[in-house]
Formats: structure tokens, C-alpha cells, sequence
């Protein structure tokens, strides 16, 4: 029973980068699963619209130094009028040196509208930040790709998985209708005393471990679709139809050849890496600027209107006052702050480049190995094949001796077993040499 149980589970692996998804059901090949999951994954939409995001944050950084102009307008009534105080003597020269005087200067009503025009005309932070910000959106643009990739190779393995249960429960109803035929003759030769009831009991026993294996292989089926349209980005409710079988990738299968070339340097996660360090170096730049001044110019102009009644809108006078300037800032003295944060930049940028070398290495390491891991497979795909035709081969001799009651019904079964295993071995197989042909694709970070 074990045995026949862990046949209808041995194909079916969880495969990672599931999430809750939403979409419409359908008819799909690979390449079109893929390109549906690339539009309705969630995780791929909020990497487009992180993409989105950067690029605004450009224009953010880029507007910095565009002309700014803002206006402002203010109505005031004072209630208490401000009262300054003076010497006595300022007015009157008689009057005692410590006499004060109260003084009212102000009117009830103060109002005033103003337009105020400034540029930036230089600032290294400026300048370094808009560099920073348009290396972030390449930062945020190779994300999306590296999430596509592994999105596609996420869909290959669930479709996989799907053609694999399948199969697997295809296999186990031929099975069960060759066992249950075998049964049913048994039966028949058992009434007419031709055979003993141990020989029924024996292939009853087979028959109702295949029919518990088949149960099983169909959940699995059920399964497998959930986790496909999961990763599709669709409503797991939906209905789902592959266009492709197992058997048509057969002809993708082949020895590992030199036909792609591993270069790291486009492989999308070194340049992920690469693109940290851009950003360090930008920022060890952003701290040398910050001993640099920053200058600007304006341009104030401003009406203002001022009664001991409100006649802003009623003809009332309103005197202009226009400034134009510039203004520097020019640091000089942060106790070694300044210094502090460029030295933590210089250290920043250091690890930086450790780990771009480091990914260097391990990328390649990766590619090596997924290589080796395919032609690994490939080579179990061929043996397997070899046993399970030898088993097939193996099983049909033996159901032609049982029914010339050469073979007893432990033989039948113990074949009816080999090859059943030796089919679950091929097809597991099959799905292991498409997996790792799908790794070593994703190991060259192309899409």
C-alpha cells in the first residue's frame, strides 16, 4: 500500500512565489501562462509601478532646480495695535531722564499680497541628486526585470507540476483498468474452481491500493492547477485549460551544449549589484559637495495695504515693495561632522564592491552549477526511460503467463509494481530535467 501511495505523491513539490492572485480562465500554452502572469501577478505590478514611481521621482529632483515662484497674500486687522516705548526726553529734551513715552506706530488694518521668483543657480547636493535619482530608476527597472525572470521560471515549474499530475493519474487509470479486467477474469476462473482464493484476494488487494492511488493523483491534479493559476496571477476559482502535455517538451530536452554563453556582466542580479554601487559612489560625492556653498537669486515683489479702516477692496492705497538679490551659503566650521559622514560614505562604497565581486563569484558558481545539475538530470531522464520500458516490457510478459496460468497473481502484482514505479521514476524524471533546464535559463539572468 505504501509502495502504491508513494508512486501518486512522489511528482508533486510545492513550488515557492505563491501569492494571491486575481484574473479570468482560460486556454493556455507556457509562453502564454507567462505572459499572462507577467501582466496580472501582483508582485510584478507593484514592480511596474515602482517603476512608475522612480521615474516621477526624477522629475521631483529634476524640478529642484527649476525656476520656483510662489505667491502669498495676507488681510490683518490688529485688535490691540502694538505699543513701543521711548524716552520722554527723545521728543521733549525737558522732560525727566527716566520718563517714558507710549508709542503707537501701527494701523488697525495690515494687508499685503507678494509674488517671490528664486533659482537655484549651483549646489553639488543638487547635482548629485539628480544623478542619484535617475540611478534609482535604473535600480527600479532591473528589479522588474529580475521579478519578470523569476516570475516566468515560477510559471514553467507550476505548469510543469500541473502536465506531471496529470500524466501521473493517467498512468495509475491505465493501471487500474488492467488490474480490474485481470480481477474480473480471476473471478470468473475462481467460480469455475480454475484458481484458488488467494489468488483473488491478491489482486483485489492491488486493486483497491491502485483505486486509493488514483483518489489521490486526482486531488493532486486540483492542486497543482491552484497553484499554477496562483502564480498566474488568476482567480483560483476560475477554470483552467493547458494546451501543452508533458510529452511536447520532450524535443527540449538535450545534452547540455555551449549554444548561450554565461556573461555576468548581463546577468540581471549583478547588475542590481552594480547599479548599489553607482549609488554609493554617488553618495561619497554628496558628501564632498556639502563643502561647497550653495548660492541662489530672487526676485520679491510685494503690495501692501495699511488704514485704520478695511478698504483693501475698496480704493484703498497699496504701496509696492520690490527686492531683487542673491544669497550664498557657504559652510564653515561642523566640528568634523562633515568629515565623519564622508568617511562612512568611502566605507559604504568599500563594502559595496566587496559585494559586487562576491556576487561575481557566486552568480558564476550558480551558473556552473545549474549546468551540471541538468546534464545530472538529463542523464537519470535517459535511464529512466530504459527501465521503464524494460518494466512495461517485463509487466505484459507477465499478464500473458498469468492468464496461461504460468505466472501466479504475487508475480503480477510485484511487476504490476516494478513497472508502476519504474513509470513514476521516468515521468518524476522528465519533470526533473525540465526544472533544471528552467534553472539554468534563470541562471543567466536574461529574460
Amino acid at each position: 500500500m505504501k509502495r502504491i501511495l508513494s508512486i501518486g505523491l512522489i511528482f508533486i513539490s510545492s513550488v515557492s512565489f505563491a501569492q494571491e492572485k486575481s484574473g479570468e480562465g482560460g486556454s493556455f500554452n507556457l509562453k502564454e501562462a507567462q505572459d499572462y502572469a507577467i501582466k496580472n501577478n501582483y508582485q510584478n505590478k507593484k514592480a511596474v509601478l515602482d517603476v512608475e514611481i522612480a521615474k516621477k521621482k526624477v522629475w521631483e529632483t529634476t524640478a529642484m532646480g527649476l525656476p520656483q515662484v510662489s505667491a502669498e497674500g495676507k488681510l490683518q486687522k490688529f485688535i490691540d495695535v502694538p505699543i513701543s516705548i521711548a524716552p520722554a526726553s527723545s521728543f521733549n529734551p525737558s522732560a525727566p531722564e527716566d520718563q517714558l513715552v507710549e508709542l503707537q506706530f501701527g494701523l488697525d488694518y495690515n494687508n499685503s499680497v507678494g509674488i517671490t521668483a528664486s533659482q537655484l543657480i549651483f549646489d553639488g547636493s543638487y547635482i548629485v541628486g539628480l544623478q542619484a535619482a535617475k540611478t534609482y530608476k535604473n535600480l527600479s527597472i532591473n528589479n522588474q526585470i529580475k521579478t519578470e525572470i523569476e516570475l516566468k521560471e515560477a510559471v514553467n515549474q507550476a505548469y510543469f507540476t500541473v502536465l506531471v499530475a496529470e500524466e501521473n493519474t493517467s498512468v495509475l487509470k491505465e493501471s487500474q483498468k488492467t488490474v480490474e479486467a485481470i480481477l474480473k477474469e480471476t473471478k470468473v476462473l475462481y467460480k469455475e474452481g480454475m484458481v484458488d482464493e488467494q489468488s483473488v484476494d491478491q489482486l483485489t488487494l492491488s486493486a483497491n491500493e491502485i483505486n486509493t492511488a488514483v483518489g489521490i493523483a486526482t486531488g493532486q491534479i486540483d492542486f497543482a492547477r491552484k497553484l499554477l493559476k496562483l502564480q498566474m496571477g488568476m482567480d483560483i476559482a476560475n477554470k483552467i485549460t493547458l494546451t501543452e502535455d508533458l510529452f511536447s517538451f520532450i524535443g527540449e530536452i538535450k545534452t547540455v551544449s555551449d549554444e548561450q554563453k554565461f556573461d555576468v556582466e548581463n546577468h540581471i542580479e549583478y547588475n542590481l549589484v552594480a547599479t548599489n554601487v553607482r549609488l554609493m559612489k554617488l553618495s561619497l560625492r554628496r558628501e564632498k559637495y556639502s563643502f561647497m556653498p550653495s548660492i541662489n537669486v530672487f526676485l520679491n515683489h510685494q503690495q501692501q495695504n495699511m488704514n485704520n479702516k478695511f478698504d483693501a477692496f475698496s480704493g484703498g492705497a497699496w504701496y509696492p515693495s520690490t527686492v531683487i538679490g542673491a544669497s550664498l551659503n557657504l559652510p564653515i566650521l561642523t566640528s568634523g561632522s562633515r568629515l565623519s559622514k564622508m568617511s562612512q560614505a568611502k566605507i559604504e562604497l568599500d563594502k559595496s564592491q566587496i559585494s559586487l565581486k562576491e556576487a561575481e563569484q557566486g552568480l558564476m558558481y550558480k551558473s556552473q552549477h545549474a549546468k551540471s545539475q541538468y546534464a545530472t538530470n538529463y542523464e537519470a531522464y535517459i535511464n529512466q526511460k530504459a527501465n521503464m520500458n524494460l518494466a512495461k516490457k517485463i509487466f505484459d510478459k507477465t499478464v500473458l503467463k498469468y492468464k496461461e496460468g504460468v505466472a501466479s497473481s504475487l508475480e503480477l502484482s510485484q511487476t504490476q509494481n516494478q513497472y508502476l514505479t519504474a513509470e513514476g521514476k521516468y515521468i518524476k524524471s522528465l519533470l526533473d530535467t525540465l526544472r533544471a533546464k528552467s534553472e539554468l535559463q534563470k541562471s543567466y539572468g536574461t529574460q
